[in-house]
């Protein structure tokens, strides 16, 4: 097992997935992705934080439909 760092930022990952920021920060609220939270605020997940945001991303998505992921 390899020690993965906190270094992406919520602007980074939803870069990287693609998705909004608002829907990082969604699921970091909900639980759904490990983060860390520097003093001044700014959120760290690990890189493969992104293949998560994109698997969740998938099954709202197969569930709700694009009509909904959209809203």
């Amino acid at each position: 097992m390899t020690d993965e760092f906190f270094s992406e930022t919520t602007g980074s990952l939803a870069r990287k997935v693609p998705c909004l920021p608002a829907t990082v920060r969604k699921y970091c609220d909900d639980g759904l992705i490990e983060s860390r939270c520097l003093p001044n605020g700014t959120r760290l997940f690990k890189p493969t934080a992104a293949e998560q945001v994109r698997k969740i991303l998938a099954e709202h998505l197969a569930r709700c439909g694009r009509r909904a992921a959209a809203a």
